[in-house]
């Protein structure tokens, strides 16, 4: 491994010879770490545990499965999420869940307590509290609303 590499050629001496192979792991280790960075796929934990996420809305949801889900540990997993949202995953999921209710109070005629569940609410007041928290209508004033 590079990093092994470096760390013993600075441990060999601190001779001009020593310093520019070691200057050179150090680019060779960096343009390691960027390509990696760059890959196409370097995104793939992100948009895997996303997908779990968008597609288990009325499911409740363990970090840890998620990010074994993901392939990456709880705390990567939750950097990923900042870095890409500016958001955790718990907030990422509860948007994603607000977003489905919004759609379903359009296009449906499905019950409060129905779309609730199918947002991963089990308890219908609680979702409609959480729902006019972040829309300033309740789920019936804003189905009303929309409806004109």
């Amino acid at each position: 491994m590079l990093l092994d590499e470096l760390i013993a050629q600075l441990e060999r001496g601190q001779t001009p010879a020593h310093l520019a192979a070691a200057s050179a792991l150090c680019w060779s280790l960096l343009a390691t770490v960027l390509s990696e960075r760059m890959r196409p796929d370097a995104g793939a934990p992100l948009a895997r545990a996303m997908r779990r996420l968008d597609e288990r809305l009325a499911e409740p949801v363990a970090m840890p499965e998620l990010a074994a889900h993901a392939g990456v540990s709880t705390s990567h997993l939750r950097a990923l999420f900042r870095a890409a949202t500016g958001a955790g995953p718990v907030a990422y999921l509860r948007a994603r869940r607000m977003a489905r209710a919004r759609i379903l109070l359009d296009t449906t005629e499905l019950t409060i307590a129905a779309i609730a569940r199918e947002t991963g609410h089990p308890d219908p007041l609680y979702f409609s509290r959480r729902f006019a928290r972040d829309h300033g209508l309740s789920p019936s004033a804003y189905r009303a609303q929309r409806k004109g």
